[in-house]
């Protein structure tokens, strides 16, 4: 009777260990993805950042990477991904300082590789992700949770799962944006 019991205490005690140990390492392995999401974007937004103010030094002086990505975050973060309004990219727009040089700003809906085919030799045709923030934040996903302060480039709504999710409004508001700025012609592409 005592051997068993014994031996019931010991494999209680190694099946305490064992959960401990998995449970821990599930959080290490948790933390460290969630940490490598929220900075491999943003390696990648201050990378295309400072690769377009390298090409375009007419406005590499006036912008800074490190201040686009903090009004980027501030735009999401912590917040539910379907209730980021185009409204909260504001801070972000007003970060950015863009010079569209070019008379005719071409935007375009699900033609996209035809539309850059179309103005790839043109010089004075362009189109969202041919300004710093198109390019910057073109074909990427992201998003937060309410009340977290992790960014997430996984498990994101997509652009039609709700109105106002963290992707959908960027883009409506940088669209709204150059469109405000005066060109000399614009035109839409369906």
């Amino acid at each position: 009777m005592h051997r068993e019991a014994s031996r019931r205490k010991r494999c209680l005690l190694l099946g305490v260990v064992v959960v401990v140990v998995v449970v821990a390492v599930l959080a290490i392995v948790l933390g460290l993805t969630l940490t490598r999401s929220t900075d491999h974007l943003r390696s990648t937004v201050i990378g295309r950042c400072e690769s377009f103010l390298k090409k375009h030094t007419d406005v590499s002086r006036v912008n800074d990477c490190e201040r686009i990505w903090g009004a980027f975050e501030e735009a999401y973060v912590g917040k539910d991904p379907c209730e980021v309004p185009a409204e909260a990219y504001d801070p972000l727009i007003s970060s950015v300082a863009q010079h569209v040089i070019c008379g005719t700003m071409l935007f375009w809906s699900k033609t996209k590789a035809m539309v850059h085919a179309f103005t790839e030799n043109r010089e004075c045709l362009v189109t969202l992700e041919d300004t710093l923030l198109g390019f910057v934040f073109d074909e990427l996903t992201w998003c937060s949770k309410s009340g977290s302060k992790e960014t997430f480039t996984t498990d994101c709504p997509g652009w039609s799962e709700c109105q106002n999710n963290s992707v959908r409004s960027f883009w409506i508001r940088a669209s709204a944006n150059v469109s405000e700025t005066k060109h000399a012609g614009e035109r839409v592409a369906y």
